[in-house]
């Protein structure tokens, strides 16, 4: 019996260290965005935290998890996820889509880009944005803090939920319905926003 067990507790410890790998990974990548004007960002589930600065460069940090699960059919395995980037004139794509997958993105992004960004399940925060910006997530809760910037138009929908526009000293138009709600704003300014929400809320805040 001796024996037996000093063989089968190796074999478990390689087995768990195996597990752990598949389970986790980091993804660092930068990407040179002075011939850019527009991002577009697609995640499947996940944390997105976008902090925006004066530079050139879009800087990735993704942390990627696979289902905790450690004996559950389908899981992916973080080792097999790769980021997808596609450059198209002065727009460019980065997305993970694989749907076992859980992401935390940790994003730098240049002040001058417009961004687009789908998600479908997740928390979004973009602090100090100062663009145009079209954003869609299935469930989930928004939060964008604008820099001092106007804007010409901001219109923010949920289906089901809450929306508010606060910050803005006029022109602002909070409305909650039964289940739904609609936040609009016009100003003067030269971007525009656009968010829609199916199942969550939405807080857009000029600094």
């Amino acid at each position: 019996m001796k024996i037996n067990a000093l063989i089968i507790i190796p074999a478990v410890l390689l087995f768990s260290s195996t597990a752990m790998a598949d389970r986790y990974k980091q993804i660092n990548h930068v990407i040179d965005a002075s011939e850019l004007e527009k991002v577009h960002l697609e995640i499947s589930v996940g944390e997105l935290d976008i902090e925006v600065y004066d530079g050139e460069e879009i800087q990735l940090e993704i942390d990627i998890e696979s289902d905790r699960g450690w004996f559950s059919f389908g899981r992916g395995h973080a080792e097999d996820v790769e980021l997808d980037i596609e450059g198209s004139g002065p727009r460019v794509y980065i997305g993970i889509t694989d749907r076992n997958i859980e992401q935390h993105w940790r994003v730098k992004l240049p002040a001058k880009l417009a961004l687009e960004l789908d998600m479908g399940v997740g928390d979004i925060h973009i602090e100090d944005f100062a663009n145009s910006l079209d954003l869609e997530l299935g469930v989930g809760a928004v939060r964008v803090d604008v820099a001092d910037v106007d804007y010409d138009a901001i219109h923010a929908s949920v289906g089901v939920g809450d929306s508010t526009i606060r910050g803005f000293a006029q022109g602002t138009d909070n409305e909650r319905n039964f289940i739904s709600a609609d936040s609009y704003y016009h100003g003067e300014g030269e971007f525009e926003m656009q968010i829609e929400v199916g199942v969550g809320d939405v807080e857009i805040r000029k600094n």
